[in-house]
């Protein structure tokens, strides 16, 4: 009767084991494919930012810019920067007096 119980349970433990790992294998598949469509749209994703970077650059270039301001007529200005207010950045007390430097050399 005893051998006959602890066959039972074997055989019921063998089989509890082998229904858990087909369930977690089924698991581990569906995770498994989820995530390798997850990495497929990220490689999609990341072609997509790349073109619209290069349409970004290819549009938006001075060359291109240059080409469309000469189809719409407009007329690059020269710029001139005049600052009159131009004011020493740092301003001595007496602007007569020679700066002394300290450090290791000569006087």
């Amino acid at each position: 009767m005893k051998i006959r119980s602890l066959l039972f349970s074997f055989i019921a433990f063998f089989f509890i084991s082998m229904v858990t790992n087909l369930y977690f294998n089924l698991k581990i598949n569906t995770l498994s494919e989820e995530i390798s469509n997850i990495k497929i749209e990220i490689v999609e994703l990341e072609i997509e930012k790349s073109n619209t970077e290069l349409k970004h650059i290819k549009t938006f270039s001075t060359r291109n810019i240059e080409l469309l301001s000469k189809t719409l007529n407009y007329k690059r200005l020269d710029i001139h920067n005049k600052n009159i207010d131009l004011v020493k950045p740092y301003k001595l007390e007496d602007e007569n007096k020679t700066i002394i430097v300290s450090g290791f050399g000569g006087k």
